[in-house]
């Protein structure tokens, strides 16, 4: 648990080899690792800004990141010596404190996030490499959205003359979380020069996430009685009992001469492609004199940006069923274009991975289409032709599954269409007689007078409708390049 600078704390006690019975040289030289007395109340166990900044263990992140970072140092040093070190001398964890945050200059949303992730990143390494006793009690986490308790520890420690000023201004704020106007008064300041010199001399230090572990004193070894007789005391090799987490995190150790450690982080999908159908197609009955179920087999796709209200897409309709015997077909070949506008916008700084659909809800569309087509309803009624076309519409998309990978979507479309057509029959026009068994154009006049779409229509009016079945294809990893196909999860490990 932190305390403000100043406020009364229970600190550990430093390690000396009168009160421990371990290797007190080897725990010594990590000012993160504090014992405190046995059966100590780990609600009382609690530590200060400056001490924490001065003792912290330290991650720090690359610039909007949680899953890379700028230097290992830390990570390798815990995988490789303290925590087996920890592991191998059984130490009863009181309490550990890992704060994590982002560096203010950015979306006061996205540094949220950012914090959030920082903490449970460092915090699930430590979980997963720790075997000795753990209360789950003990945790403590500490994500912070942007972290000026600890900006102004920094400018103390440094003397920094404009403390001051940024501590009146933090003092004003801060009480009531009101981070985006203490931000605007910050960047005021100076005509912005105290902001910028922040920016470089100290927000750096802030895109990290720190950790403090507070062990439990050990019994001090009691010393054997010297026995009246001289005799050789039988050496009884202490025993450590040693309990494994059932639910840490199996890695695969590195196979190079010089480990470096992998952190597994679980990475939201952001969605980049999705594969979608009309249910009211697929299950399409047609009436007015085709009259029989007919399904409109179709596929439509949409591509999500990374920002913006706007996506787009593309859909295929291709029915193309056939009954000689009845003088019966119903063959289009339909291609559409759309794109959407999104009331909600879909940006990757307000909607973060890992929370759902970023574009749903109501959406308003523009649509252009071509097609291709040839119907006959009986013997005597048949037309073929091509159309174009285009209009607006309106639909809702709600996500049907709690990461918004399954959605549901509404949606009518109204527009005007042209086409040239021409009608034909069964049989010769001219001479009914004569019985070829064949399709001809309704044109009795001479033949070398055809032309082919000499017949027009238009349509005014509702073009669409539809009940749509979507599902994320494709997936971005977040702040990587590429993309992928979905899986259950994504592990990414750290570059060095």
């Amino acid at each position: 648990m932190l305390t403000s600078a100043g406020a009364c704390a229970l600190h550990a006690m430093p390690l000396t080899s009168q009160s421990l019975s371990l290797d007190s040289a080897f725990y010594a030289k990590y000012p993160f690792i504090r014992f405190v007395d046995r059966g100590q109340d780990a609600a009382l166990v609690r530590i200060s800004d400056e001490e924490f900044l001065n003792q912290a263990g330290k991650v720090v992140f690359v610039v909007n990141r949680y899953d890379r970072y700028t230097n290992d140092s830390l990570l390798h040093t815990l995988e490789t010596q303290v925590l087996p070190r920890i592991n191998q001398d059984s130490l009863k964890l009181v309490r550990l404190v890992v704060r994590g945050a982002a560096s203010p200059e950015g979306p006061i949303a996205n540094n949220r996030m950012l914090g959030r992730r920082r903490v449970d990143a460092l915090a699930s390494f430590l979980r997963a490499r720790l075997s000795v006793p753990v209360d789950e009690q003990s945790f403590t986490t500490e994500a912070v959205t942007e972290d000026y308790r600890l900006l102004l520890a920094m400018m103390r420690r440094a003397g920094d003359a404009d403390l001051p000023v940024v501590q009146g201004i933090c003092d004003q704020y801060l009480p009531n979380n009101d981070y985006a106007l203490l931000k605007s008064a910050l960047q005021r300041q100076q005509g912005g020069r105290l902001w910028r010199r922040l920016l470089k001399e100290y927000f750096p230090e802030l895109r990290a996430a720190r950790v403090v572990l507070f062990f439990e004193m050990p019994e001090a070894p009691e010393i054997p009685e010297t026995p009246e007789t001289p005799e050789i005391p039988e050496i009884i090799e202490p025993h450590y009992e040693t309990y494994v987490i059932l639910d840490t995190l199996e890695l695969p150790q590195p196979s190079t001469l010089n480990p470096q450690p992998v952190v597994a982080l679980r990475i939201p999908r952001r969605e980049f492609l999705s594969v979608k159908t009309n249910l009211l197609f697929d299950f399409a009955y047609v009436p007015l004199g085709y009259d029989r179920w007919c399904p409109i087999p179709n596929i439509a796709i949409e591509y999500y940006p990374m920002r913006g209200h706007f996506t787009y897409g593309a859909s295929f309709d291709c029915p193309w069923w056939q009954h000689y015997d009845d003088h019966k077909f119903f063959q289009i070949r339909n291609y559409q274009l759309e794109t959407r506008f999104y009331l909600r916008s879909g940006s990757i700084e307000r909607r973060t991975p890992g929370e759902g659909a970023a574009f749903r809800g109501l959406y308003f569309s523009a649509y252009a289409h071509a097609a291709i087509f040839g119907i006959c309803f009986d013997a005597d009624n048949g037309w073929e032709g091509e159309a174009l076309g285009g209009g607006l519409g309106v639909g809702f998309v709600l996500p049907l599954s709690r990461k918004g990978h399954w959605r549901l979507e509404f949606a009518a479309q109204a527009g005007v269409l042209f086409s040239g057509y021409d009608p034909y029959q069964f049989e010769n026009p001219v001479n009914p007689a004569y019985r070829d068994h064949l399709y001809y154009y309704k044109w009795t006049g001479r033949a070398k007078d055809f032309r082919e779409r000499q017949y027009r229509f238009t349509w005014f009016g509702p073009t669409r409708v539809g009940i749509t079945i979507s599902y994320d294809l494709l997936y971005r990893r977040w702040k990587k390049k590429g993309v992928s196909f979905r899986s259950k999860e994504t592990v990414l490990e750290n570059e060095n």
